[in-house]
């Protein structure tokens, strides 16, 4: 059997079959029972990061492909069975070669077609994981039955996975264990939600945001305007006091009446106020959805992320709808993100909403949703809607949305008053007064991130969609609130995995794509593709040109009577289209590409590529998150240290869940700098002490 081993070397004596399994694997079940495991080697698979090496041997083949697995799950990369070879002695196989799943190069195929009609449309490619990775492991079979590591590469000519991504590998499948699940946050730390728990002012005060007077802290529930609401306020206020303890940077705030009654309630956890620091620009205020339950309005602030995914930048349970508890509510809000205002805030289109805006956010644009001025017409014209002929709802959002010019609307929006006889409505007058907050023609000059455009059905207010309805109660929203952060979060990291771990299917051979492939998340990219493959539609002719810049008439070839002008500073690469899509939404338009192309400007200007968009926009963030500890240094400097040792202590506990030998190393590791830490501050507090003795002694020489 020895000579069919010598014979591998040359290929003469052993078949060889390239496998191409790309089925996900299931690592074995070490806890079965089998006479043929060993025990050791299993648990440096579950234990820690053992790295494979040149002669290491395993006791069966399934062992080397599952400690191959670990592996590469713990290292950040996924792997497949690429060929095998087989004895021409026995037809069993001595010998495999395992793979990165990057290994060679995607088959050229012809694009898929579906017909549909007259038209043929091309299904999107699916996004490319081959880049001809050379990391491989092969082991063959010894004479004793055992297998080795014959052959090994370790090296990756691609970014690895981060230990967030890792599950979504498709060589590994991650079991459920019933035992490790937890049944929440309050749950694993010995709260239940249906527990009754007294809430005293002075832990309040310990977060330095309520100023309770002592005497009333034995019952400050029972006394509260939450005592209608008997367990679940109870519920509700232990939430917030366990998510306290167990995330640290988490806000709440609790507003109360005039006799101390507790009405409003206010909280944001550690990742939500971190995606504020990179997703300031645009946010949405939004009081549609109701505990209807006690009427209470649900209240988030949603933004955008990256990758165009909602995400959550605080919520509220509010006790009414006044001024009044709307500046509270902003104030609290700003002060969680640490005073920074946010560029665009978008509301209900209310008056009290409004004046609050007016008085807490100064510095931020302010637009009305035009998603609930639609839902409110009904109620707000009154009787009036029913008689109004059914394509009435129709022809008022094309004169909002499809009017290119203010001309355009003014026209319209006056022909459909005189149609359906409503020259009289206070209502309609007040939007009318107000177009220039919420009429598209008015707004494209103001970025909106693409929740503009965004639909009812798929509204940012989607955020809560599943998790919050008319049933749900206050004992429910808590846990609720966790699962549908949850729920976020596990969509923007398979967003990042798709983003950084494949890449997409070129439409064409120009730079420009290829440089927006390159720095751009995904979806941004598709969106961006897009723009480029119709830009091959248009044509470009030149208009004006006063030697600094030109003007350029630019239509498709099919819709000539459609121009679109655009502007271009040659030098400066600067350029402006009449359908304002970059002011708009942060994506360079098509007419501007086709612009770009007519005039041998072939890459994006670094101006034109908004860091909100790209891959690393969540890079470089400031974590102005300070705790609720004192702070000596309130400094600029002060904030920046902390920033900076916050940002790395994220860092060892991400890198810390790889595995339960990393998890056991970040915290040892953790634990003893915090004791070398401590030890550092008492020797600096003595320094300083004993400088301050000596001065004293200097001092009174002197006097006397």
């Amino acid at each position: 059997m020895a000579g069919s081993y010598v014979a591998l070397e040359d290929e003469g004596d052993g078949c060889c079959v390239v496998e191409e399994n790309e089925n996900p694997m299931v690592l074995y079940d070490f806890r079965k029972e089998d006479e043929h495991l060993n025990l050791e080697f299993s648990q440096h698979v579950i234990g820690g990061v053992v790295e494979p090496t040149l002669d290491m041997e395993f006791i069966s083949e399934d062992d080397a492909r599952n400690f191959y697995n670990a592996y590469a799950k713990q290292t950040g990369f996924s792997i497949r069975v690429n060929s095998y070879y087989r004895s021409k002695k026995d037809n069993l196989i001595i010998s495999r070669e395992f793979c990165c799943s990057k290994e060679g190069f995607r088959r050229d195929k012809h694009s898929r077609k579906t017909d549909s009609g007259d038209d043929t449309k091309r299904r999107r490619a699916r996004p490319i994981t081959r880049e001809g990775c050379k990391a491989l492991m092969t082991v063959r079979k010894r004479e004793n039955g055992k297998w080795y590591v014959a052959k090994l590469e370790k090296n990756h000519n691609h970014e690895l996975v981060t230990p967030a991504m890792r599950h979504f590998l498709r060589s590994y499948k991650e079991e459920d264990d019933p035992k490790k699940s937890l049944n929440g946050t309050i749950g694993s730390m010995g709260v239940g939600l249906n527990a009754s728990v007294n809430v005293s002012p002075e832990e309040y005060n310990s977060f330095g945001k309520l100023g309770f007077a002592a005497q009333n802290n034995v019952n400050f529930v029972r006394r509260g305007r939450l005592s209608n609401f008997g367990v679940d306020a109870q519920s509700l206020l232990a939430f917030v006091k366990v998510m306290q303890t167990s995330d640290p940077a988490f806000y709440y705030a609790i507003q109360v009446d005039d006799d101390d009654r507790l009405s409003s309630v206010f909280w944001v956890d550690t990742r939500s106020r971190i995606a504020y620091n990179c997703f300031s620009d645009v946010i949405s205020f939004d009081t549609t959805y109701q505990v209807n339950q006690y009427k209470m309005p649900f209240a988030p602030f949603i933004g955008v992320n990256h990758h165009r995914q909602s995400v959550l930048f605080g919520c509220a349970l509010l006790a009414d709808e006044t001024e009044s508890t709307f500046i509270w509510l902003f104030t609290t809000w700003l002060e969680a993100m640490s005073g920074c205002q946010p560029g665009l805030i978008m509301t209900d289109y209310d008056s009290a909403i409004s004046r609050a805006v007016e008085s807490v956010f100064p510095k931020s644009r302010h637009r009305y949703c035009k998603r609930h001025i639609l839902s409110k017409m009904p109620k707000e014209i009154g009787h009036v809607f029913s008689s109004l002929p059914k394509t009435f709802q129709v022809e008022f959002e094309k004169c909002i949305n499809n009017s290119e010019t203010p001309e355009e609307f003014e026209s319209a929006w006056q022909l459909l008053l005189d149609k359906c006889s409503l020259r009289g409505n206070e209502w309609l007058q007040s939007l009318y007064n107000d177009r220039k907050l919420w009429v598209s023609t008015y707004a494209r000059d103001t970025f909106f991130a693409g929740m503009y455009s965004i639909q009812p059905s798929k509204s940012v207010s989607s955020l809560f969609d599943g998790y919050v309805n008319a049933g749900t109660t206050l004992q429910d929203l808590a846990e609720q609130y966790e699962r549908a952060l949850d729920g976020r979060y596990e969509k923007e990291v398979r967003a990042e995995f798709e983003t950084f771990y494949t890449k997409p299917v070129l439409k064409t051979p120009l730079p420009m794509e290829k440089q927006a492939a390159e720095v751009y998340t995904r979806k941004l990219f598709l969106v961006f593709q897009d723009e480029i493959y119709e830009s091959l539609l248009l044509a470009v002719k030149s208009s004006l040109d006063d030697g600094l810049s030109k003007t350029f008439e630019v239509a498709r070839f099919d819709e000539e009577h459609k121009v679109f002008r655009v502007g271009l500073n040659i030098a400066d690469q600067i350029a402006s289209c009449s359908c304002k899509m970059f002011e708009f939404e942060g994506i360079l338009c098509r007419h501007v590409i086709a612009v770009f192309r007519a005039t041998n400007i072939f890459l994006l200007p670094q101006h034109y590529i908004l860091k909100r968009w790209t891959k690393n926009a969540k890079e470089e963030a400031k974590f102005d998150i300070l705790p609720s500890v004192e702070i000596h240094d309130n400094s600029r400097k002060g904030k920046k240290q902390y920033n900076l040792l916050y940002q790395e202590a994220i860092k060892c506990a991400e890198e810390g869940m790889a595995s339960d030998h990393s998890f056991n190393v970040a915290l040892n590791a953790l634990r003893e700098a915090r004791i070398k830490i401590v030890s550092a501050k008492k020797n600096a507090i003595n320094v300083q002490k004993l400088e301050t003795a000596s001065s004293t002694h200097y001092t009174d020489d002197k006097t006397t």
